[in-house]
C-alpha cells in the first residue's frame, strides 16, 4: 500500500476512534494508559533492536552506506527486487517502531506539561485524543511485529530451499 494511502487510513482510524470515544464517553485513568504505553514502548524497542540486527547482518553494504556514504557507491541487492523489498520492509519496521517510541515519549511529556500547566482544557477531548493515538500506534506496532514474523518465516523458508537445492545437487 502506498505511504499516503496508509497515512490517510491511520488518520481516518484516529478520527473514527476519537468520535467513538466521544460518543460513548469512554472513561479510563492515566495509570491504565501509562501501563499499556510502557508495554508498547518495550515491544517497540524489541522490534527496533531485532530489525536493526537483521539489517546489519543481512545487508552490511547498506549499513556501510549509511555510516559512510562516500565509501560505498551502491548496495548490490542482486538481480531481483526481492532483496530490495525485504530491506525496505525491514527499514520500514524500524521506522514504524521509532515513530511509536517518539509518540509515546510525547504522550509522557504532554502529561508532565499539562499536569503542571494552569491552562484549562476539556479533559474528555484529551482522553479521546489519547485513546485514539494509542489505538493507531498499536496498529502501527502490530504491522511492525507482523513484518518481523514474516521476515523470519521467509528466512527459514529460504534456508530450507537452499538446503534442498544442495541435497538435490549432491544427488546428481
Amino acid at each position: 500500500m502506498k505511504t499516503w494511502k496508509k497515512f490517510f487510513l491511520y488518520l481516518s482510524l484516529f478520527f473514527l476512534v476519537f468520535f467513538c470515544a466521544q460518543y460513548f464517553s469512554l472513561s479510563y485513568s492515566y495509570v491504565q494508559v501509562e501501563g499499556y504505553l510502557k508495554s508498547l514502548l518495550a515491544v517497540s524497542a524489541m522490534v527496533f533492536t531485532i530489525m536493526g540486527i537483521w539489517i546489519a547482518f543481512l545487508y552490511p553494504n547498506a549499513l556501510r552506506k549509511i555510516v559512510n556514504p562516500s565509501k560505498v557507491e551502491y548496495a548490490d541487492f542482486g538481480e531481483s527486487l526481492s532483496e530490495t523489498k525485504r530491506l525496505e520492509g525491514l527499514v520500514g519496521s524500524v521506522l514504524r517502531s521509532s515513530f511509536v517510541v517518539v509518540v509515546i515519549m510525547l504522550v509522557f511529556l504532554s502529561k508532565i506539561i499539562f499536569q503542571s500547566a494552569v491552562v484549562s482544557f476539556d479533559i474528555e477531548l484529551v482522553k479521546s485524543a489519547v485513546i485514539s493515538l494509542v489505538v493507531v500506534i498499536t496498529l502501527l506496532q502490530f504491522e511492525s511485529i507482523y513484518y518481523v514474523m514474516y521476515s523470519n518465516i521467509m528466512f527459514i523458508n529460504e534456508l530450507h530451499s537452499k538446503r534442498e537445492d544442495r541435497e538435490a545437487d549432491d544427488d546428481i
